[in-house]
Parts: structure tokens; C-alpha cells; sequence
């Protein structure tokens, strides 16, 4: 069950100016959310044309039979480069643990983090990521 808490309405316009700077910082807008590109359902919470094209090279970077094994890729344009992956029911291989995460810094340089969704008890989450060496 969801809360609903009245706001003030001093309130409630500076947390919707606070939502609208941040949505218009996060870069260019694309005309819609999501599409299909190759069988895969890719979409970003803010239409960012950035993320769209990175989970577009996500795709492209993945062996091609993994790939297929992908129903959609979601991106939080509010927590930036943040990754839900699904995979189609009963396609789940071991592999994918390592394909997605690859492909994912192959394609974006990095990430904060990726929740892969699976049948089976599968799904997983990988750390945030920028490659760097410590």
C-alpha cells in the first residue's frame, strides 16, 4: 500500500523544479522512451538520447546468442548509467553473467550499477564500475 503525504504547495513546486532541472540536465531528449532494436525492448526513464544509443552498443557488443537471450534493458536516467537487464524466461546461461557486465563497460566506460532480472533464482547485481584500478 502506497502513503500519500499533502504537501505544502511551497513544497510540491520546488520538488517538481528540483525533478525538471534534473531531467533537463541529463542531456538530450529522443522523440520517444523505448523501442525494439534487435528483438531487444530498450528504454530510458527520461527519453535521454545518450542512454538510448549506449544500450543500442550494449546490444552490438554482446555475442550475438546472448543477446537474443535479452528481453529488455532499462536505464534510470535520475541515478545516471544504472542498468536493469531482463532476461528472457528460461533462456538464463551462465554466460550472461559475464556478457552483460562486459558489454556494459565495453559500450558506456562504466556503469553505477546493474540489476539483472532472471528466472530460476538467477538474477544478479553488479557493482557500480568505472574501471578504475585501486
Amino acid at each position: 500500500m502506497v502513503e500519500y503525504i499533502d504537501l505544502p504547495p511551497e513544497a510540491a513546486e520546488l520538488i517538481q523544479h528540483q525533478h525538471d532541472t534534473d531531467r533537463a540536465a541529463a542531456g538530450p531528449k529522443a522523440p520517444v522512451s523505448g523501442f525494439t532494436y534487435r528483438g531487444v525492448q530498450i528504454e530510458s526513464r527520461w527519453a535521454v538520447l545518450a542512454e538510448l544509443d549506449t544500450m543500442r552498443r550494449i546490444i552490438d557488443t554482446m555475442p550475438e546468442l546472448l543477446a537474443r537471450r535479452l528481453e529488455d534493458i532499462w536505464c534510470d536516467s535520475n541515478a545516471g548509467a544504472c542498468y536493469t537487464v531482463t532476461v528472457r524466461s528460461g533462456l538464463w546461461v551462465p554466460e550472461l553473467r559475464w556478457a552483460i557486465s562486459d558489454a556494459v563497460m565495453e559500450a558506456g566506460g562504466g556503469h553505477n550499477g546493474i540489476m539483472v532480472e532472471a528466472d530460476g533464482g538467477n538474477g544478479f547485481d553488479v557493482d557500480p564500475n568505472w574501471g578504475e584500478q585501486f
